[in-house]
């Protein structure tokens, strides 16, 4: 009877723990921006031009607190003249778990470009995975990831360091003395450019993989990481060996359950 009663109540723990995990990656509609939280920080992604994050909050540090903000991070290109990011045209959750959370987010640069985005958010996670895809919905045709700034992130704060890495993989990170900001690419290549240290500007280039995209088709997509985390240049590049491989995020459910079950390891 005894291991009966144990099993029930490992099961019943189980599903409660489970339960509270469902949420542990929210996004909602904060008005002009949408808001997203997971265990390790709160983002918004602006609505107005350009699109992008403008607030980052990583475990009460406020990295970026502007949501009036324009050019934080966003995707830029040369033709018939520089267009960036727009407005948010539209935006949706695509898939929901119980440690992360898909979301899509579509703009048009004003031109002949519409952008979307599919960001999944992980909790317990410090990175974000972007997929991005092109659809050309103008009447000519134009060339995908061909002007750099795919993407560009411009945080906009005072950096304290700025360090550009090729192993394992292409990556560039800007810190603070509390904080990090990242972008990693597989198959791209990062970006530190001359006086640029400044304001902390950094971005990838996938211009290798630009290709001709015709009226009404899509373009292949490009997949790259952005991160917020806490610490430096070392956190900063202790994260490229792990936005590529299935890795344990180990969720501690301090906060979330009554009880502390010990820490959670999911499968990415």
């Amino acid at each position: 009877m005894k291991y009966l009663v144990l099993t029930v109540i490992v099961a019943l723990a189980s599903v409660f723990a489970f339960s509270q995990l469902a949420d542990a990656v929210t996004v909602s509609d904060g008005g002009d921006f949408i808001k997203i939280e997971t265990a390790k920080f709160e983002l918004h992604w602006k609505k107005a031009s350009q699109m992008g994050y403008t607030t980052a909050i990583i475990d009460g540090i406020e990295f970026m607190t502007d949501d009036t903000v324009g050019r934080r991070l966003y995707h830029s290109s040369n033709y018939d003249g520089w267009k960036d990011w727009g407005e948010l045209a539209s935006w949706e959750i695509v898939e929901e778990a119980f440690d992360r959370t898909t979301v899509k987010f579509v703009s048009n640069d004003g031109g002949s470009k519409e952008y979307n985005v599919m960001a999944t958010y992980y909790d317990g996670a410090d990175f974000i995975r972007h997929e991005l895809t092109i659809e050309n919905v103008g009447s000519a045709a134009f060339q995908s990831f061909a002007s750099g700034h795919e993407p560009m992130f411009e945080p906009r704060v005072t950096t304290a360091g700025l360090k550009l890495w090729e192993t394992p993989i292409p990556h560039v990170a800007i810190w603070t003395d509390a904080a990090f900001a990242a972008l990693y690419t597989e198959e791209g290549t990062a970006r530190a450019h001359a006086g640029w240290q400044t304001d902390g500007r950094i971005d990838l280039t996938h211009d290798a993989l630009g290709a001709d995209v015709n009226a009404g088709a899509t373009s292949d997509p490009i997949v790259y990481w952005v991160a917020f985390g806490k610490g430096g240049e070392a956190e900063a590049t202790a994260l490229a060996g792990q936005v590529m491989q299935p890795v344990l995020i180990a969720v501690e459910p301090a906060g979330k359950l009554a009880t502390r079950w010990g820490a959670i390891k999911v499968q990415r």
